[in-house]
């Protein structure tokens, strides 16, 4: 899996618990916590999910990420093809 997949499966993690996780506002704080790796990277992989249609980004009070429907089918469909 290529890296920036390992910063959407933190996302979807952190939404996945939410009962609407497309409308869960992720702030980064909650990603760094769970990754090992600097912000500046996690802001490359960030981009390049956006670029992707699978995460959204808006500047708020503080960086908000929403993970799209596309990136829950992503993820969703990438656990299936791990558990077969």
């Amino acid at each position: 899996m290529n890296a920036h997949y390992k910063t959407l499966e933190t996302i979807f993690t952190i939404a996945h618990q939410d009962p609407n996780p497309v409308t869960y506002l992720c702030r980064p704080r909650e990603i760094i916590l769970r990754q090992f790796q600097d912000w500046s990277v996690i802001q490359q992989h960030l981009e390049l999910l956006e670029q992707e249609g699978l995460v959204v980004t808006k500047q708020m009070d503080t960086l908000i990420i929403s993970i799209t429907s596309s990136g829950i089918q992503k993820m969703e469909s990438a656990n299936l093809n791990l558990q077969n």
